[in-house]
């Protein structure tokens, strides 16, 4: 009969099929291996990543594979625990013809993701100030460059891309509170943040000593909570959810993107009105009007967010570390109660008795040298640390760095966008935001067919379909609209010049194509990013990694402006070029994941 390895003892791995006196040779070491490997799976409670049992095998001295195979007393197959509880990798040829959700029943697939959002409104809302804080920055630049910045265009960019620098730190700090007291603590701590420094951006006094230096201040703290915001709610929506989990995945990290494109909306619909009001009243007080709108939503956020409830995965790491402590603590009681026996002279060294095991193991079992409770600690030790070594670590936060450099700059986009239209095609600025509000509701109305897609092919497909697609249109997008629009609208840069059959081109292209092909890389990038990182460093290692990638593409917008000062066409050849190192790491990723080298620790049966 075979048996699992990993799991709870199944009968110390049938050791009483064995006589005591058959307990020889090959079949005394295959019967302990069997039973300390099936102890330590009850201990860590966790998958095991590909090939784990053969190298636990390979520390305990146990037989090799070919030799368990061949052992006549015991025939024993390593079996793929389930993932869903723990959070770590195994081995996806577990889930061999196991069909997706989505594929296998799209009404049940359709019920449980509208029942996801429909819980995660805390989750949603919160995370629109996130988005809000910076889009209202961006749509306002031209007004905080009068206010602030002396006109000067390029330092408004440079203050934009400042908050961007700032969320790594807080993806860091805030991860790690996550990892330690949990991800609720974390967004909640995240919203306060961001709320009071969206707020007090619009509280500020242009021209009074030291303005400018408590906006960049403010831009700070509001990239810090922001880090730990973006990296905070997609890991909380990949971790809540019960066992099912794994068949809404894509959906519910899709939960960034809804929100993300409602305050795009939110953002540039207020930044349309408050456009539309007298220049004087609008560098007098109109442009504080976006800012302090942030404060009802910051606030039914913090009340919201106080009801919500820890995830399942937070809670198996919070109980294994628990268990461990205790375990340490109780080994250091013994230790200083009972000394250890010394030899005498009536009893040699090798007549000593061995720390006891389990009682329902034989006594040649618990003769083995490497029997004792502390090289079963040692194990479990070490096990743990190769979910997280600092090679692994390394690379993906280099993988997600690549990866979603690329897809943070593809969304960040239509920030710049409306100023490109009006600078370098001579739209107006009603014409330039009415295009980016149009980019956002398609970005937001391709969540479902996006997550569908996702949650039937998985990740990567969707990922690099975007990726293809997204660059394949932009540059030809950009060179029609510029061509559309015609030479003389761009050198002048009068507002309203251009006609409206490229303002219809536009239209088209930027504003219904580029953002339904670009939904499939952005929506499913942060799934990539948590299943590189085990549940108890998830909130750090994936809130690192994409705060990293944040801060580059927050520079986006001013590497573009000063791209465009060169060539109107250069921008979307910049934006182009950035998506070729990340097809790269995507393509290198699903074949490291197939080949096992890459530990994929959220649902990799469909990475």
């Amino acid at each position: 009969q075979r048996t699992p390895l990993l799991g709870p003892p199944r009968q110390a791995c049938a050791v009483g099929a064995f006589g005591g006196d058959a307990l020889c040779g090959r079949g005394c070491l295959l019967a302990a291996g069997c039973a300390l490997q099936g102890a330590l799976g009850a201990m860590m409670q966790r998958a095991t990543r590909p090939g784990a049992e053969m190298e636990l095998a390979t520390e305990i001295g146990a037989p090799a594979e070919d030799d368990w195979n061949d052992s006549a007393a015991c025939s024993s197959k390593p079996a793929v625990a389930d993932d869903a509880s723990s959070g770590s990798s195994s081995n996806p040829k577990g889930s061999i013809g196991r069909i997706p959700l989505a594929k296998a029943d799209f009404r049940e697939y359709r019920r449980r993701v509208v029942a996801l959002y429909g819980s995660s409104l805390a989750v949603i809302l919160g995370n629109v100030l996130e988005w809000y804080d910076w889009t209202v920055y961006g749509y306002m630049a031209d007004l905080i460059s009068e206010l602030f910045m002396d006109g000067r265009s390029t330092a408004t960019w440079l203050v934009f891309g400042l908050s961007f620098l700032a969320r790594p730190l807080g993806s860091v700090l805030l991860g790690w509170v996550g990892d330690t007291w949990g991800r609720t603590v974390t967004l909640n701590i995240a919203i306060w943040g961001m709320a009071a420094s969206t707020v007090l951006s619009g509280c500020l006094v242009p021209g009074a000593p030291g303005a400018t230096a408590m906006l960049l201040a403010l831009r700070v703290v509001s990239g810090i909570s922001a880090g730990g915001e973006a990296a905070g709610v997609n890991t909380y929506m990949s971790e809540v959810g019960g066992a099912e989990k794994d068949e809404t995945l894509v959906a519910a990290v899709g939960v960034n993107n809804i929100s993300g494109a409602l305050a795009f909306f939110l953002a540039n619909i207020i930044s349309l009105a408050v456009h539309q009001l007298p220049r004087t009243q609008l560098l007098a007080w109109g442009w504080r009007i976006p800012f302090l709108l942030a404060a009802p939503v910051g606030l039914a956020s913090v009340l919201l967010r106080r009801r919500m409830v820890e995830t399942e995965d937070f809670k198996a790491v919070q109980a294994e570390r628990d268990i461990a402590i205790k375990e340490a603590d109780s080994e250091n009681d013994d230790c200083l109660e009972r000394p250890p026996e010394q030899p005498t002279e009536q009893q040699p060294l090798e007549q000593q008795p061995a720390t006891p095991l389990p009682p329902q193991l034989p006594p040649s079992v618990a003769s083995a040298p490497w029997s004792s409770e502390s090289s079963v600690s040692s194990l479990s030790s070490r096990l743990k640390k190769k979910e997280g070594r600092p090679q692994e670590i390394a690379r993906a936060l280099a993988l997600c760095v690549i990866v979603q450099s690329a897809s943070v700059s593809w969304n960040y986009l239509p920030v710049y966008l409306s100023q490109w239209l009006r600078t370098s095609c001579g739209f107006s600025s009603t014409a330039a935001l009415s295009l980016t509000a149009l980019s956002k509701i398609v970005q937001l109305v391709m969540t479902f067919p996006v997550s569908l897609f996702g949650d039937r092919f998985g990740t990567i497909s969707a990922m690099i379909f975007g990726n293809v697609a997204s660059a394949a249109l932009a540059l030809p997008a950009f060179l029609l609209v510029l061509l559309a629009a015609g030479p003389s609208a761009s050198a002048a840069g009068e507002p309203g010049a251009v006609g409206w059959p490229a303002q219809a081109l536009a239209f088209v292209t930027m504003g219904v194509l580029l953002p339904a092909c670009m939904s499939f890389f952005v929506v499913t990038g942060m799934l990539y990013v948590n299943s590189l990182f085990p549940a108890r460093l998830r909130g750090r290692g994936a809130g690192l990694g994409y705060g990293l990638a944040s801060a580059f593409g927050g520079f986006t917008p001013a590497i573009c402006g000063a791209l465009a000062d060169a060539g109107a066409w250069l921008p979307a050849l910049f934006i182009t070029l950035l998506t070729l190192p990340s097809l790269a790491a995507l393509l290198w990723s699903r074949a490291a994941a197939a080949r096992g080298t890459l530990a994929v620790y959220q649902r990799p049966w469909l990475f």
